[in-house]
């Protein structure tokens, strides 16, 4: 991957679930046009005590060993419990690396607003694109009544999810859980 490549984190509010899931389909349709790496999505419900729910998702990087990690981190620095719920369901591999590269790159105030973007309405989005800016996929959630993106470079994250994994392949605690 360049180390130019950007990446998009987007979030967007709903009034209605059956709108979100009209965004959904159509950020998984367009993940073929253009320069494509990969797209992660899920739709965010309420959940129990005020945090979201992960209700559907799709991640074109699921083969991937840290490919669980591309929406899972992501949602881990703007919702932790949502975050925490998608990453015990598909796994740690990465998450260290790109929850720490989103939290490091991005801007603090692009984040805490996508953050309340994603609690602002009845049902959400989150959006995680590689190789495109927040620009190009926000135009995609023509139902949304609020959005919100944070984009980054994807830089040396191939090198910190590489020092990742070699750290948690020589803890004898990591590799015991």
């Amino acid at each position: 991957m360049k180390v130019d490549a950007p990446i998009a984190v987007i979030s967007a509010s709903y009034s209605d679930r059956d709108r979100a899931v009209e965004d959904f389909d159509a950020v998984w349709r367009a993940r073929h046009e253009g320069d494509f790496h990969h797209t992660a999505i899920a739709v965010l419900t309420p959940g129990p005590a005020d945090g979201l729910h992960v209700e559907r998702t799709n991640n074109t990087a699921k083969h991937l060993e840290w490919g669980g990690a591309l929406l899972g981190a992501p949602l881990f620095v703007l919702a932790p419990e949502t975050g925490t719920e998608l990453l015990a369901a598909v796994g740690l591999s990465g998450a260290g690396a790109i929850a720490c590269h989103v939290r490091l790159n991005a801007s603090p105030v692009a984040l805490a607003t996508s953050a309340r973007v994603l609690r602002a309405g009845a049902c959400s989005l989150a959006v995680v694109v590689v190789n495109r800016r927040g620009e190009a996929v926000t135009p995609l959630l023509a139902h949304a009544d609020r959005t919100s993106s944070v984009d980054l470079l994807w830089g040396d994250l191939e090198e910190e999810l590489s020092r990742d994994f070699a750290t948690a392949m020589s803890d004898p605690v990591l590799i015991a859980v």
